[in-house]
Formats: structure tokens, sequence, C-alpha cells
């Protein structure tokens, strides 16, 4: 077995004792003057950027997960809107809302904030949608993906 299964296979277990489903993961998008929140992750050297937002723990409803992990990741507290989109990347599904309002201090924490170092490190920014494809995001479609969505 490879290194890199057998650490997806470890981690998979891990989160699974935790009570977490780390196959099912939402996320919240915060939309603000033609900007959108984003996690920009900067990882042994690797940087790239995500929409906020973590696993569904066991016993959760997707809204009661992506409430707690946009409190966790960005120190707000959100009503969360409408069903946006869905990404499927390495056997994990990421379902994506919108959020209709937040409020609160930006302010990293929960396991992201304990976890940085040197070579793992989080910022959260707001990003200019327009700016999308010019930088290492995912989903990789999340421009095309906003302007389909946000038309509406």
């Amino acid at each position: 077995m490879d290194s890199d299964r057998f650490v997806s296979s470890w981690k998979f277990v891990v989160f699974e004792i935790w009570g977490v489903d780390m196959n099912i993961r939402v996320r919240g998008i915060l939309v603000e003057n033609d900007k959108i929140l984003l996690l920009r992750r900067v990882k042994n050297d690797i940087e790239y950027w995500v929409i906020p937002g973590g696993g569904v723990e066991k016993g959760e409803t997707e809204i009661e997960a992506l409430k707690r992990e946009m409190k966790e990741e960005t120190g707000f507290d959100v009503e969360v809107g409408e069903y946006s989109f869905e990404n499927n990347h390495d056997g994990m599904t990421s379902r994506c809302y919108l959020i209709k309002s937040w409020d609160g201090e930006l302010c990293l924490g929960g396991p992201e904030k304990m976890q940085m170092n040197g070579s793992n490190q989080y910022f959260l920014e707001w990003v200019k949608i327009e700016e999308l494809d010019k930088i290492n995001v995912f989903p990789k479609n999340l421009h095309e993906v906003l302007a389909n969505n946000l038309e509406s």
C-alpha cells in the first residue's frame, strides 16, 4: 500500500471514531461587494483556497454542521440560505450553500487555528469573484459556478 493511500485510510478511521463523516462536507458561500470569503491554505509550500466549511458530525443535519463550521472557521453566526451546488473530489462530496446573512467578527478559530504552524497555515480572505480563475481555488470551476448561481 502506498503512503498516500495509507494516510487517507488512516484519516478515515480517525474521523469515523470521532463521529465525523468526512465523505460528506458542507461549505458556506459568503458573498459581499462582488467578493467571496475563502480560506487560503499554505501547506508544505503549496498554496490554495477553499470555501469555508467541514465535516458533518454524527447526529447533525447538514445545516447544523454548516452553522457550527462557519462559527469555528470564521467567527460568524450565519443564516444558511439555499443549496447552491455539489462538488465531488477524491471520494468526498462537498455540498455548498449560500449564506443569507452573518453576524460577528471575522476571526479564524477551531481546529484550523490550533493546527497552524510553519508548514500548515490558514488565512481568511475576501477574494474578488472576477479573480477566482487566477488563483489555485477548489473547486476549480468555482468562478463559473458562482456566475451561474448568483445570477438567479
